[in-house]
């Protein structure tokens, strides 16, 4: 009995040792915000007023704590603290310790009862913490996520704390303005955005880039490039290439984040888009050898919809069912990328009707024809 009475009290022991090193509650203590004027720190204060901040930014405090609570087994280090904004620990936010103030213990403030024992000292540091996104992690990816998606707005006042990644934040009154896109960042992709698109619809008009290229029949009239039917399959590959161009910029130009991560559903979606493109011209170029020469390949253009979409005897439901599934996926990519300034993780289901949508349009194209 004795021997199990031991072995419930080492348990417990471990058990809120190991509590203690995930909470920073009670070791640590958020005395004053520091204060934002124009970007450059000042005096601290217990009264700031919200400064704006966002991706790129930094936030600093001072943090108060006791030597004997730094001794303590399983206390977390200062540096382990990680910014909370909006109630989101942000993993990888870790401070820079800018500056330390060690002050003796304020009389009374602590029981000595045995006389040997060392004076116990406050200790103050000042943490910046830089607002660095690390999405290297599910729980970052799930942070940053509920941070940027449920703002509703542009720029949003949020709660502001410090804790540990896997516990809660300190107490803590302060907020602070987050700003979800920055005004020079938003304005730069604008700027290269437009470029881009004026540069691909002049790509796409004055040059037969998108459009068929097979010769036609030997029976049938030479069509110059720039007046043959678009393809589908070449604008598809082209309008995906072109959207995840979009996204890296914009990522870039907001958060500076050069180095964002592609995920690897977005590069299966351009292989298969460049896969259906190279089966489509494969079948386009063996339907117009001489042997055969009764699928009509190339055609005059009768606009971009009616091209894309439509066959001899009018709309073909394959086209339609391959052109409104690569848009619906497109929707999904545009807005997710903007919610979340992060490019989305597509489902392998998604792919996998995506796979069958594109075997579906490069196998009907074998009997088709074209006006």
């Amino acid at each position: 009995m004795k021997m199990r009475y031991g072995l419930l009290t080492w348990f417990l022991v471990v058990f809120s040792a190991t509590l203690l090193g995930q909470r920073a509650d009670g070791i640590y203590h958020i005395a004053c915000m520091v204060q934002q004027n124009e970007g450059a720190k000042t005096e601290c204060t217990t009264h700031p007023r919200p400064g704006a901040v966002g991706i790129g930014g930094k936030i600093s405090f001072n943090v108060t704590t006791t030597q004997e609570l730094m001794d303590e087994e399983g206390a977390p280090e200062v540096t382990d603290l990680v910014l909370f904004l909006d109630g989101q620990p942000l993993p990888g936010t870790h401070p820079v310790v800018e500056g330390q103030i060690d002050e003796p213990l304020p009389p009374g403030a602590a029981d000595r009862e045995e006389k040997n024992q060392e004076e116990d000292t406050v200790v103050t540091f000042r943490l910046t913490f830089p607002i660095t996104r690390d999405l290297s992690t599910d729980k970052g990816k799930e942070a940053w996520k509920k941070l940027l998606g449920g703002l509703g707005k542009e720029r949003k006042e949020v709660p502001v704390s410090v804790g540990l990644v896997n516990g809660p934040p300190l107490p803590s009154t302060y907020r602070t303005e987050f700003v979800r896109l920055g005004a020079k960042g938003l304005a730069l992709f604008l700027l290269v955005a437009v470029v881009l698109t004026i540069g691909f619809v002049i790509f796409a008009t004055k040059t037969g880039a998108l459009r068929d290229k097979e010769p036609p029949p030997q029976d049938e009239q030479n069509i110059a490039p720039t007046q043959r039917a678009y393809s589908l399959s070449r604008t598809q590959v082209a309008f995906w290439t072109l959207l995840v161009v979009y996204a890296y910029l914009f990522i870039w130009f907001i958060t500076g984040e050069y180095n964002t991560e592609i995920p690897g559903t977005i590069l299966a979606i351009l292989g298969i888009s460049a896969g259906t493109y190279a089966t489509a011209a494969a079948i386009d170029k063996e339907k117009s050898q001489p042997k055969d020469g009764k699928g009509i390949t190339v055609a005059r253009s009768e606009g971009v919809f009616s091209d894309l979409f439509s066959l001899e005897g009018g709309a073909g439901l394959h086209r339609v069912q391959f052109g409104l599934w690569s848009a619906v996926l497109m929707v999904v990519f545009v807005i997710t990328v903007y919610d979340t300034l992060a490019m989305p993780q597509f489902d392998t289901s998604l792919l996998g009707l995506m796979g069958i949508s594109s075997a579906t349009y490069a196998g009907m194209k074998l009997p088709e024809k074209k006006q």
